[in-house]
């Protein structure tokens, strides 16, 4: 039973694997989860599922660094400007 339900009136969005009952076993910030006994997600939800998916689309292509790094974003147009720079060092 998979099913994906979108609920404009709340924004969210709940995706079903398996039947679920009562409510959600798990919290995580946005995202609910239903669990089976043995621990299997049966079901999860997403709300407010705008806002969401606005967040991972802005932090699709960054790469999120640790340590020394820890805060620095690398997006796409740094990574073209050092290829440009390192490929006019190679020229000479």
């Amino acid at each position: 039973m998979n099913t994906i339900l979108y609920l404009p009136s709340k924004d969210e969005v709940i995706v079903r694997f398996r039947s679920v009952k009562g409510k959600p076993r798990k919290e995580l910030g946005r995202f609910k989860l239903w669990r089976d006994d043995e621990g299997n997600i049966c079901a999860l939800d997403v709300e407010p599922f705008t806002e969401e998916l606005e967040e991972f689309r802005k932090n699709l292509n960054t790469i999120h660094l640790g340590g020394i790094w820890k805060g620095v974003e690398i997006t796409e147009e740094d990574i073209e400007s050092v290829r440009k720079e390192m490929w006019k060092d190679f020229g000479k």
